[in-house]
């Protein structure tokens, strides 16, 4: 302080003014994007989420935004999980294939369906904005080692469970009982490495086991990843119940 004549007084202060600015940034979310508001998964917070493309979802087959999970939120990109699993689609139809491919996800019926047909669920604009990645294309399956990641709120079996649309359910997906909360399995594009034509898939319980990749009825719950320069949020509070809605 200028004209203090007691310079340990004014040291001091300069100790707990540095002090309280720690520790409010030690209680703040780490991940905060700078401008639009999105965060990842942070402990202590729910995750966020956000509308983004259209698919059908109710019995009737009625298109409504899909929603997608915020898992994180890193140097301008944003890793989205799908909240539901929307549909029900083999990995391959052919387990050799599958075996000697050494588990190329990108060789499979379902990158080919993800990055083909299921983009029609996208406006042209979103479609730019989601990151083309040369190997798994704008749409792909979290992996194996996603779903077991605690950065991502994967922090135990419950955490991994997931649930269906009515649209899926209709439609030939698999339901476990009411034991199980009525919830379904779905698919990671991760081989197995022991039973090679198998992929690592959700159980009952949330657990990771494997299944057969031309098993039909194992679920779909789609991830990518989100271009977020230039994108800002144009309504809702990133609740399940009422998601962020994006303006390009």
């Amino acid at each position: 302080m200028i004209g203090d004549k007691n310079p340990d007084r004014w040291t001091g202060k300069r100790i707990a003014l540095t002090l309280m600015i720690a520790l409010l940034l030690a209680v703040a979310p780490s991940t905060i994007a700078e401008d639009n508001g999105l965060r990842g998964y942070t402990q202590g917070y729910d995750w966020q989420y956000i509308e983004l493309g259209e698919y059908p979802q109710t019995l009737e087959g009625g298109l409504e935004p899909i929603l997608w999970r915020v898992l994180s939120v890193k140097n301008g990109q944003a890793y989205l999980l799908s909240e539901y699993v929307l549909l029900n689609h083999r990995m391959d139809p052919d387990d050799a294939a599958y075996i000697l491919s050494g588990g190329d996800f990108a060789k499979t019926e379902m990158d080919a369906f993800l990055n083909g047909p299921f983009l029609l669920c996208f406006s042209h604009e979103e479609l730019s904005r989601m990151m083309d990645d040369p190997v798994l294309g704008r749409v792909t399956l979290p992996s194996a080692e996603d779903l077991r990641n605690a950065a991502y709120g994967f922090t135990s079996d419950a955490a991994r469970v997931a649930y269906a649309t009515p649209y899926a359910l209709q439609n030939g997906l698999y339901q476990y009982g009411l034991l199980h909360g009525n919830s379904s399995p779905y698919w990671s594009r991760t081989q197995h490495k022991k039973a090679s034509y198998g992929a690592i898939c959700t159980k009952a319980g949330g657990n990771l086991g494997y299944i057969r990749v031309v098993v039909q009825n194992e679920g779909c719950r789609p991830a990518c990843t989100l271009n977020l320069d230039g994108i800002k949020i144009d309504s809702g509070t990133g609740t399940k119940t009422d998601p962020f809605r994006l303006r390009w």
